[in-house]
């Protein structure tokens, strides 16, 4: 059975009520739709209440209320709230994506897994197909399928150059950290020095502000990322656990 409006809503300002103690004044989005209508909560009512949740949390990290780490256990936990209202035999390879960034915002990575696979049997966009493929990897990592999640994040390795500015920062932020130090830190190292010539060789508009950023970006994102082979290659040679 769909839940009620009142339940979704009951359970939002719960969950809000954790995120926004300490008297933050964030506005909030507004009221999702109703779930007894459309089966369950659409994915835009989702990812509205996630940035908002996320912005909120932020401004009480940037005024040292929280720590960082604390911030992210909350969202998480927020995230969690939200996973409720998803029913996964009724999500569509359309709105795929944006279920498995609540559920990946949330965690529950073998959720996320599903959801994924849905969202990459047919992209409508090569650059769902690389974002998705990425966070694919990433999540079979933190389920501990780290080959599986090297040979995933390969396969866009092919494309093309407009398409590569996901490479390196999802590789350092999301799929490192969650594969590394799990018997695999010399072909994790491999991967990502692999990638780093095609993310240089990313096309960007100069002009625009995302084409702006991404120049702005790029040398300290390749630093990093030569950083972490060099980490990953000390570690894979060293003694175990070491």
């Amino acid at each position: 059975m769909p839940p009620t409006l009142f339940g979704f809503r009951a359970c939002l300002a719960a969950a809000l009520a954790m995120v926004f103690a300490a008297g933050c004044k964030t506005t909030p989005p507004p009221d999702p739709n109703d779930p007894a209508q459309v089966g369950m909560v659409q994915p835009d009512v989702l990812m509205r209440n996630l940035r908002w949740a996320s912005e909120a949390l932020n401004q009480r990290v940037a005024k040292g209320e929280i720590p960082d780490a604390r911030a992210q256990i909350m969202l998480s936990e927020y995230a969690a709230d939200l996973t409720k209202h998803i029913e996964l035999s009724r999500i569509t390879e359309d709105l795929a994506w944006e279920y498995a960034e609540v559920f990946r915002t949330a965690r529950q990575w073998e959720n996320a897994r599903i959801v994924l696979e849905i969202a990459l049997r047919n992209p409508k966009q090569e650059d769902r197909r690389v974002n998705d493929t990425l966070r694919y990897a990433q999540v079979l990592a933190q389920l501990d399928r780290v080959p599986d999640a090297i040979a995933a994040a390969r396969r866009v390795f092919d494309a093309a150059p407009k398409d590569r500015a996901p490479l390196i920062p999802s590789l350092i932020f999301e799929l490192t950290p969650a594969a590394k130090d799990k018997g695999f830190n010399s072909e994790l190292a491999t991967l990502v020095e692999d990638a780093i010539p095609l993310y240089e060789s990313t096309v960007v508009d100069p002009e625009s502000e995302a084409g702006k950023t991404f120049l702005a970006a790029k040398p300290h994102l390749v630093r990093e990322a030569k950083r972490i082979v060099s980490e990953l290659r000390r570690k894979s040679s060293g003694p175990p656990n070491g």
